[in-house]
């Protein structure tokens, strides 16, 4: 089994490494362009871009994480997505997983099967099960919800939001178009 520590440059600088595809990696302080690995643990660490079937983020940030488990503390991630993804006073910009569990964090788009939520703030929920307490959603769309959700826009809400929106942009663009013909 491989192991990749990361080390500390002469000026104090995390290292920075391009491409890393070992069985396990545990950086700490690196900087990793693409890494693939079958388990990785990132502290104090970024990557672009990170594949494994098992993913533990502290205190890090990742572009791109695709992984069976992902577990995220303290850590920012742009897009994930696997299987169970369980986030801890983290910012994620989209997961898609079957199951989310996340607790004081903060998300824009989160599709799931299953979420378990508490005290978070996500712009738009998609999900079958939404369960939790302290939940602010911009817009959520979910077959069953438990718990206590502050919510701007609800199924129905979003969907009578979109046809409107719809409509008012095809009057525009008819509009216009008649107007065009007349000059």
């Amino acid at each position: 089994m491989s192991n990749h520590e990361g080390d500390r440059g002469m000026q104090g600088e995390p290292k920075t490494i391009e491409e890393v595809a070992v069985d396990a990696a545990n950086l700490e302080q690196v900087s990793v362009d693409k890494l693939s690995a079958d388990t990785v643990r990132m502290h104090y660490s970024a990557a672009n871009q990170v594949t494994a079937d098992e993913v533990e983020l502290r205190f890090s940030a990742v572009q791109q994480l695709e992984s069976q488990k992902i577990s995220l503390e303290q850590s920012a991630a742009a897009l994930l997505n696997s299987d169970q993804t369980n986030a801890t006073a983290s910012v994620i910009g989209v997961v898609e997983a079957n199951q989310v569990t996340a607790t004081q964090s903060i998300t824009g788009v989160v599709y799931a099967d299953t979420m378990d939520l508490n005290e978070n703030i996500t712009g738009i929920l998609v999900a079958q099960e939404v369960r939790g307490g302290s939940i602010k959603a911009g817009i959520l769309l979910a077959r069953e919800v438990e718990g206590t959700i502050e919510v701007m826009f609800d199924t129905r809400q979003a969907l009578l939001a979109g046809l409107t929106a719809g409509i008012s942009a095809g009057l525009v663009i008819l509009l216009r178009g008649l107007f065009r013909r007349r000059r």
